[in-house]
């Protein structure tokens, strides 16, 4: 057995100390080991040939981008994390340069060294650059040798880079207000924009001539002014600068001292754009609109693209398209250059971590991470490597989802959308799947027990609504109980415990679905001088200890009498927006002020052990893990590992189903010949190797129709969910040299195989094959139908190792004529390079499984040298 540092942190874990407030730590209590940070807002990459640097949070991720088709992280900052939320980055020479904020109103730069192109270092952090010790720093930006910081409360500074490129001295150029939020520098100039605070508020476009770096000055005029829904973000392509917004409008910059106004048009709501050549492409909502700027001075709206682009935080311009990041965790890459009408998507991958994480749960192995603007992230639990995702089906619009919590149980998580209502997912095959909804908006809290969910609102007044799941597909609602307000929800056995900032603890007796109750209401301590009371609560698996977080401080609560709970311990603090979390004899509790855990073990007596600044930001969520692993979760800084979770190695040997006790030796292909012919059942072993889970995904029929199917059986809508062996003597007839004949492995429906020398190709939409033991290559021979409608499906081949990808390939299908007849072709997928103990082999179109009719067969695989 090995220790893996990993506890979940979603917040900012900066450098500054705790205050001291309340209790005193006892002796011999320590600072929460950090093992990593993932995710958080995004700002403009820094992009350096085919390497892509990407801010988000308080990290700093290295992206190669050599094949755009095929993205690769290569590097993360994680284990040194910048001190705040980063607002800017930017590069000069071989360094990166970082702005941040923190919590605590301080603010200042972090300093990567690029000595290894592919892993930027952490090597220094100052906030010195001002003397006040209250910051309001936002973007930065590098010219001419010489680095500017943007601080909305101290002003414009200005400090040379060689001279000292790890902290320069700084002078101010001048105090403004204007929170510059964006940088672009072009030659001698620096284009900066962002959103005035003022009670009108106005979007500006700086520039700020740089020719002689150590005296900058303001250009008269601007590079796009205006309203800041119609001018919501400006990008500059000299010599043209274009705003996006409720409208499209564009500048001439030839001349910075002399900016002209050009065209100006009403488009659908963007978020940001780009422009390249005739053609200006706006996005972040529905798909991204065309407009034809050939005459700039009369832009029109000329087209439209499906390609999804909701949440666009950055958008950068390259010579053939755009990358375009996304707070929907979509980095994808376009390309506009064979023809701007139709911009083609290159590849779209999710980050690890997520932009907006909200929650996670562990579920057979596997976490799945609650992302607030589209649904759900199935990760490794260690290295946070993304699997798959669930985006739920819900209007192209942020404030139409807002998943802020969910409840996981029995396999389902419970997701509650602000913008709808509650959706439930299935949680217990390779991808997430809906399996029902109903509208409830404004839910911001969700548990769930058995037949039924709970929910809670908070907008317009608190309500409790109990909504019966009994079957999922068809949620029905049941009871409801007006509270004041409702921050958080508990269940166990049949009471409900509601945390409602405004009163306390409500418990509610639900054993009457149609008519909930409440018992008691719980405020021993917890308010403040101004009434706030308790923000959450959380229950210990038994049901018989309750953690509150309030204004106070963590309150311990005795539930041996559900009805009647009774404060037996806790921990002061001063802070409104507390969040809590307990696990067997550990609870954690964490505000502005920092993350502290406690031994709870005497539950009277609760002892710190553990703490952690987090400079400043009050988390959104805590969560217990297991383990000793903790949760939590902000509003821009992503999420933070701490503490030591236990990874239980694979035992050495396994004995076999069908009595072999060795894996086959090195290069022994798996060729099906000695199998008799028919279905061999939804799972069986062969050849050292474990054939599982046929099928057991949702997904579209390829063609016009976008048919769906579902998971399982064909008589219930499936695709067939069982392997099947073929006498696939007339496919061999024509491809005598193809593989070994004469029999081939399908999928599908085994009771409808027809017996000889026929060939019946079945559909492929999901399979996993488990190895007896670890292989570092494999290869497998396909045949499948090309032309019809099987065109631009993938056929994937990815390798795992201990439930984490480690490799894949594919193969995409061709066809020469959409409306002509299928065609049976061959191929070939092989992989290696990494070691891995299953193979996921599969088949998509749009990023959707799909089921092409495909067989297999000669699968080789070679044994991990000993």
């Amino acid at each position: 057995m090995k220790k893996v540092l990993a506890v979940l942190v979603g917040m900012a874990l900066g450098t500054a100390a705790l205050a001291a407030t309340g209790a005193q730590a006892p002796a011999g209590s320590g600072e929460l080991t950090l093992a990593g940070v993932y995710g958080g807002e995004l700002v403009d990459p820094v992009i350096v040939g085919d390497l892509v640097y990407v801010a988000s949070g308080r990290v700093v991720s290295a992206w190669d981008y050599a094949d755009p088709a095929a993205p690769t992280q290569v590097s993360i900052t994680s284990l040194t994390p910048a001190s705040g939320t980063i607002r800017g980055l930017t590069r000069w020479g071989d360094y990166l340069y970082a702005s941040w904020q923190a919590g605590d109103d301080s603010g200042g730069v972090a300093v990567y060294s690029l000595r290894n192109p592919q892993r930027p270092e952490l090597v220094n952090e100052f906030s010195d650059y001002a003397a006040p010790s209250y910051k309001n720093l936002w973007t930065l930006a590098a010219a001419n040798g010489y680095l500017y910081l943007f601080d909305a409360e101290n002003g414009i500074y200005y400090g040379d880079l060689e001279a000292d490129a790890l902290h320069p001295t700084f002078t101010r150029l001048v105090r403004t207000p204007i929170p510059y939020v964006r940088s672009q520098v072009d030659g001698d100039h620096i284009y900066i924009s962002g959103t005035t605070n003022s009670s009108t508020p106005v979007h500006v476009c700086a520039i700020l001539d740089v020719a002689t770096p150590s005296a900058p000055a303001f250009v008269d005029g601007s590079c796009g002014n205006g309203d800041p829904l119609e001018n919501f973000r400006s990008r500059i392509q000299a010599p043209l600068a274009a705003a996006f917004g409720l409208r499209f409008s564009l500048y001439d910059i030839g001349n910075p001292a002399a900016v002209q106004t050009l065209g100006s048009i009403e488009t659908p709501p963007a978020t940001d754009g780009f422009l390249a050549g005739n053609h200006a492409y706006s996005l972040g909502f529905a798909g991204i609109d065309i407009h034809d700027i050939s005459d700039p001075l009369a832009p029109k709206t000329v087209g439209s693209s499906p390609i999804v682009t909701l949440g666009a935080d950055s958008v950068t311009a390259l010579p053939d398209g755009a990358l375009v990041l996304t707070s929907t965790d979509r980095f994808t890459r376009l390309d506009v250059s064979a023809d701007p009408l139709d911009p083609i998507e290159v590849s779209s991958v999710t980050p690890r971590g997520g932009t907006v994480p909200r929650d996670i749960e562990l579920v057979d192995g596997k976490a799945f991470i609650l992302q607030e603007n589209y649904g759900l992230t199935k990760v490794d639990p260690v290295s946070f490597d993304v699997i798959n995702r669930f985006d739920a089906n819900l209007p192209e619009a942020l404030n139409q989802r807002d998943f802020e919590q969910f409840a996981v149980d029995g396999g389902r998580a419970y997701l509650g959308a602000w913008g709808y209502g509650l959706i439930i997912a299935d949680l217990t095959f390779d991808r997430p799947f809906e399996l029902g909804r109903i509208e409830f908006p404004y839910v911001s809290t969700v548990a769930a027990s058995g037949d039924f969910a709970y929910l809670g609102t908070t907008t317009n007044g608190g309500i409790l609504q109990v909504v019966d799941v009994s079957v999922p597909a068809k949620p029905v609602l049941r009871g409801s109980l007006a509270l004041p307000t409702i921050d958080r929800l508990q269940v166990h056995g049949h009471y409900v415990y509601a945390a409602d900032e405004l009163a306390g603890i409500h418990i509610v007796d639900v054993s009457n679905p149609d008519e909930p109750v409440e018992v008691q209401l719980w405020n021993d301590g917890c308010a403040d001088l101004g009434g706030y009371s308790a923000r959450d609560i959380e229950l210990n698996a038994e049901g018989s200890l309750a953690v509150v977080g309030c204004p106070t401080g963590l309150h311990i609560l005795d539930l041996s009498r559900p009805a009647s709970p009774t404060r037996v311990g806790g921990y002061p603090a001063e802070w409104a927006a507390a969040r809590v979390a307990i696990e067997g004899d550990r609870a954690w509790y964490a505000d502005a002020n920092g993350l502290k855990a406690f031994d709870i073990s005497t539950p009277s007596a609760p002892a710190l052990v553990g703490e952690a600044s987090l400079a400043g930001f009050s988390p959104r969520r805590l969560r217990a893990i297991g383990d000793g692993r903790v949760a939590a979760f902000g509003t821009t800084t992503g999420l933070h590992v701490f503490g030591e979770i236990d990874v239980v190695e694979p035992p050495a040997d396994r004995l076999f189903a069908d009595g072999f006790d060795v894996a086959p030796p090195a290069g022994v292909v798996s060729h099906y010949d000695d199998l008799s012919e028919g279905g061999k059942g939804t799972s069986f072993q062969y050849n050292g190797v474990t054939y599982r889970e046929v099928n057991e995904v949702h997904g579209y029929w390829p063609g016009p129709e976008h048919e769906p199917f579902v998971p399982g059986s064909w008589l219930k809508g499936g695709l067939g969910n069982e392997f099947i062996i073929e006498d696939s003597t007339y496919l061999f007839n024509d491809f005598p040299n193809f593989a070994s004949s004469p029999n081939m492995m399908t999928f599908g429906a085994g009771d409808l195989v027809i017996a000889g020398g026929n060939l019946n190709i079945g559909p492929l939409a999901s399979a996993w094959l488990d190895l007896d033991e670890v292989a570092n290559a494999a290869n497998v021979k396909l045949a499948y139908y090309e032309n019809g409608p099987w065109g631009g499906i993938s056929i994937h081949l990815d390798a795992y190792r201990n439930g984490v990808k480690v490799g894949g390939t594919l193969l995409t299908i061709t066809s020469n004529d959409p409306n002509g007849r299928d065609n049976v072709t061959t191929n070939a997928l092989s992989l290696g390079g990494a070691e891995f103990d299953s193979l996921h082999l599969y088949s998509q179109l749009d990023g959707e499984y799909t089921a092409p009719r495909v067989m297999i067969d000669d699968l080789r695989l070679t044994p991990a040298a000993r």
